[in-house]
């Protein structure tokens, strides 16, 4: 599962879905504000609150990298069927 945001330059991957021992080196968790009780998240990263300025940098920097271009996604074909049936 992704998510392509129209007119981001990203892609969000869960993490459950990497093949086993290619997943990147968790660095922080961002919206940890957002959970009930974000004192059960371990200590291992930073948990902030929201997106942090580091975060947009590297978002950016990322972005200036790639050409301020978006990736094409062009190889996922069907409807997403939310109804639950």
């Amino acid at each position: 599962m992704f998510l392509d945001f129209t007119e981001g330059h990203w892609i969000d991957l869960y993490s459950v879905l990497w093949p086993e021992n290619t997943l990147p080196p968790l660095q922080m968790r961002t919206m940890a504000g957002d959970l009930d009780d974000p004192s059960k998240l371990p200590n291992d990263v930073p948990n902030l609150k929201s997106h942090s300025p580091t975060f947009f940098v590297r978002l950016i920097a990322a972005w200036i990298a790639m050409g301020f271009r978006r990736p094409k996604i062009d190889y996922v074909n069907g409807v997403l069927d939310i109804s639950g049936k």
